[in-house]
């Protein structure tokens, strides 16, 4: 009966519904798509093939699924302790040679460009409605936690640090609640109350043979970042109809803009030639960008969208093993 846009008719003259692409992988609802090209491109990704020229308007209906194997979720957490865990002593490395400032700067920077190599194409699937989100995700998931965590440490140990740290849960928690209206189910409750008992314990602030003797202030920006996860954490639950590659792309795209800026300001690019000694250093900051960073939100943005935020945050209940 051929096709008027945006409606389609059949023989009868009766209006049919759109054509369906159905998928697991994010996008814009009922976008311009080219049947031919999107599905030809998606094949692997169980997409019903729907032959066609031009571009006509195509319903794309989301299936959210679970991925096949039950120990997946636990692959994904065990990779990201161990990233995640050897990431603060790794901070050690790096303040040999840049401030902590620059650190948190330049890994943004290392991130965003390794990010952009492999996510370039999900740029199609920003919205302006996930504007808000993605500059939570930005600035309290990135930006001031990777400033915050160097600072610490140049003063108190990375494995304190790392203990500090594993407070988000609880901070995530509590912003579910508030802030999203989550539902608090006891077992959770209890799971993160014992953590945050264990948490007290290990850091042990207040005793006069802390290890971190005067310098427990600096406690206090590991806990900012610990809350600023928190509340990172529940923006990329909400986030969900993106894909992993989509939200780390936008959150270091706009993380990167006030990054630059600070790089600038500070002299790194100085700081680079006049030091003999910065290999080390800079491949120590090249890591936690492109692992530590780039590669783990990938993976930490796919653990929340296949479990809880509350599951995902619990990586750092581990963290300090390794750290």
């Amino acid at each position: 009966g051929g096709i008027t846009s945006p409606k389609h008719f059949g023989q009868s003259g009766q209006p049919i519904p759109l054509p369906v692409i159905r998928t697991i992988e994010p996008a814009v609802i009922t976008k311009n798509v080219k049947t031919k090209e999107i599905c030809k491109s998606r094949l692997s990704k169980n997409v019903h093939n729907v032959e066609g020229g031009g571009y006509i308007k195509t319903k794309v209906v989301y299936f959210a699924t679970q991925m096949k194997s039950k120990f997946s979720p636990w692959i994904i957490f065990i990779s990201l302790v161990l990233v995640w865990g050897s990431s603060f002593i790794i901070m050690k490395y790096a303040l040999m040679g840049f401030s902590a400032v620059q650190i948190g700067a330049a890994r943004i920077i290392f991130a965003c460009l390794f990010t952009s190599i492999f996510a370039f194409k999900s740029i199609r699937e920003f919205r302006k409605t996930d504007i808000i989100h993605l500059i939570i995700v930005a600035f309290l998931g990135n930006s001031i936690p990777y400033v915050l965590f160097p600072i610490a440490i140049n003063h108190i140990p990375s494995g304190i640090v790392g203990i500090t740290n594993s407070m988000t849960p609880l901070f995530t928690l509590i912003v579910g609640i508030i802030a999203y209206r989550r539902k608090l189910k006891p077992l959770k409750f209890l799971g993160v109350f014992i953590g945050l008992i264990g948490t007290l314990i290990l850091i042990n602030p207040f005793s006069s043979n802390s290890v971190v003797g005067t310098n427990w202030p600096y406690i206090l920006l590991a806990l900012c970042a610990a809350a600023c996860y928190g509340i990172s954490i529940n923006s990329i639950s909400k986030l969900n109809h993106l894909s992993p590659q989509a939200i780390t792309l936008f959150a270091l795209i706009g993380a990167s803009i006030p990054s630059i800026i600070i790089l600038i300001f500070t002299d790194f690019s100085s700081t680079i030639l006049s030091k003999s000694d910065i290999l080390v250093p800079f491949l120590a900051v090249a890591f936690l960008g492109i692992f530590g960073t780039s590669l783990s939100m990938v993976v930490f943005n796919k653990l929340i969208s296949i479990t809880t935020p509350i599951f995902a945050a619990s990586t750092t209940y581990v963290i300090p093993i390794v750290a």
